[in-house]
């Protein structure tokens, strides 16, 4: 009795961080989700947001079943027990699978944004007046401190340029405190020379193993939780 007691503490207590969990998995994969998500048009079908998305999906599931496997064990319930480890083995897999995506996709999303972000510089960008391009390449050299895509020279052979005499880049490749009406003129050494290409790929690179560890580690510390289901288990049949 003395071992099924402890089982069902140990078994409680992991629950109630396996919920905890859920919650901060539920978290970072909605943040995973939305902050590169101001740079969708450059990550294009690099299936970047699908290891975010299956982190959502298990975070909620977690925080329900948290509520089952303590309630199976506060009760000594096989069937109660018996499905808390089936949706936790669920949750494992999903998991498992987001962390291994996380690492998989680092190498697809890097090509997508070389081939988006070289095309949105050289050929989109100033195109037309109204273009989304605009916004989007003006916030990803603001929000990452660059300028062009592999650096400020590939202004030079962009569209933009031909319309913009006397102008070396847009006014969006600053460096931040610069003079905002003389930083984009020729021989300034107020602009940013890191590329985006460069910039991009660490932050959304930044992001993916992020959420690859968080997913793998979460995912062995749920292994725990399903030994321990089964230990007391077959503690109840005996």
């Amino acid at each position: 009795m003395c071992g099924i007691k402890c089982i069902k503490t140990l078994l409680f207590v992991f629950n109630f961080i396996f919920w905890l969990a859920g919650a901060a998995i539920l978290g970072i994969g909605i943040w995973t989700e939305i902050d590169p998500g101001q740079f969708d048009a450059f990550l294009g079908n690099s299936g970047y947001s699908l290891p975010a998305k299956i982190l959502m999906a298990a975070g909620a599931f977690v925080m329900v079943i948290g509520f089952l496997g303590c309630w199976g064990a506060i009760k000594e319930s096989r069937p109660l027990l018996g499905m808390f480890f089936a949706c936790l083995f669920l949750i494992f897999a999903a998991e498992a699978v987001a962390g291994i995506l996380g690492f998989l996709y680092r190498d697809k999303v890097d090509e997508e944004i070389t081939n988006r972000l070289s095309d949105e510089v050289k050929m989109n960008y100033g195109v037309k007046i109204d273009s989304t391009t605009n916004q989007n390449v003006d916030n990803l050299q603001i929000r990452l401190d660059c300028c062009g895509a592999f650096n400020s020279t590939d202004w030079k052979d962009s569209k933009w340029i031909k319309n913009n005499d006397g102008k070396e880049v847009p006014l969006s490749c600053c460096k931040e405190g610069a003079n905002s009406t003389t930083c984009n003129m020729p021989g300034t050494l107020t602009i940013n020379t890191k590329g985006c290409v460069e910039g991009l790929k660490d932050f959304v690179n930044n992001h993916l193993l992020i959420l690859g560890v968080i997913a793998v580690s979460i995912s062995a510390i749920q292994l725990l939780g399903m030994i321990f289901a089964c230990c007391l288990f077959c503690s109840i049949d005996e």
